[in-house]
């Protein structure tokens, strides 16, 4: 009984050593496949199966230079610990710690193929569906390639070419290497992304200002004479911040017709510099239209917009009430 009480207090550090490197593993792993298959997504697009993010992008790149060295030192650790004791033996718990981690990540990768046959026979082939099942095989191949020849060496006592396990290694680090170099490609550098966010805080601050407008104009039967109209009263400011995020400058807005039109409503034109183009994202992802700003040319861009004025211009048809405000 103290023996296998010391065994087990021996064995400690390396359980949960063994433990992380799974964590770290599940972790690069995933964040791999994520970024070759928004690659995928960019350059091979389809209007039914489109769901491009550079920002899950961005999270994975951070996911593999963070934990791919730390997957690294903690596999060198748990070799070393058997290397420096030959006569060492794995603990129960370590062995059924494994074979579980591992029993996860091959049913995780059957769904993933799963999921992908799924799409083909909904209409994804070509190279989209090639691609995706090449990239699930290869992460799988090369993850279950290590973990049996560590099983054969730290098990079974195998005596191992060290020359496989920097071939599986070094195959796995450059793969790393080039999911974080397409990654960048793809998603773009930080200061991209930094323009990017900019561009997304003025699609929404435009957004917000037009419902702002459009409720203005209701309830008061006209076109605000201007931003400041809105912007300095609480009922019509909705936390929009009417200038430029990165400039500071305002939003440009215009009254185009007052009005009231042939449909009781008004015209006006909101304006502003954006820093990207998203016009190829939106058409990949919104095949069938999309509205507001989330489509946009890259520089000064300007948008006609609607609001409908308020029911006083309307003019009552007989039997027909005009209703209550």
């Amino acid at each position: 009984m103290d023996e296998i009480k010391n065994q087990q207090k021996n064995s400690m550090p390396e359980i949960f050593i063994n433990f992380l490197s799974f964590l770290l593993l599940g972790i690069i792993a995933t964040a791999a496949g994520i970024i070759f298959f928004q690659v995928i997504n960019k350059y091979f697009s389809d209007v039914l199966f489109s769901s491009f993010s550079a920002p899950a992008i961005h999270y994975s790149i951070a996911s593999l230079i963070v934990g791919f060295p730390v997957y690294l030192w903690a596999v060198w650790f748990w070799f070393k610990s058997f290397t420096n004791a030959p006569e060492k033996l794995e603990s129960k718990l370590s062995k059924w710690l494994t074979y579980i981690i591992l029993l996860i990540a091959g049913g995780t990768i059957i769904g993933d193929l799963i999921a992908i046959i799924y799409n083909f026979l909904q209409g994804e082939y070509g190279a989209r569906f090639l691609l995706k099942a090449l990239v699930i095989l290869v992460i799988a191949g090369l993850v279950f390639s290590f973990y049996f020849l560590e099983r054969k060496k730290i098990q079974y006592k195998k005596e191992m070419s060290p020359g496989l396990f920097w071939l599986v290694g070094g195959a796995a680090g450059l793969l790393a290497i080039l999911a974080i170099v397409l990654g960048f490609i793809a998603g773009g550098t930080p200061y991209e992304a930094r323009l990017r966010n900019f561009d997304l805080q003025r699609a929404n601050d435009l957004q917000m200002i037009s419902s702002a407008v459009s409720n203005f104009a209701f309830e008061n039967n006209r076109l605000p004479k201007d931003l400041s109209e809105i912007r300095d009263n609480p009922r019509y400011n909705y936390g929009a911040s009417y200038a430029d995020p990165e400039t500071k400058k305002s939003y440009d807005y215009k009254i185009i017709n007052p009005g009231p039109g042939a449909d009781n409503s008004a015209e006006y034109e909101l304006c502003a510099a954006f820093s990207l183009s998203t016009l190829n994202e939106v058409k990949n992802s919104y095949p069938y239209g999309y509205g507001g700003w989330t489509g946009h040319d890259k520089g000064y861009v300007c948008q006609n917009q609607k609001a409908t004025l308020g029911t006083k211009n309307i003019k009552e048809a007989p039997g027909i009430p005009v209703p209550a405000r």
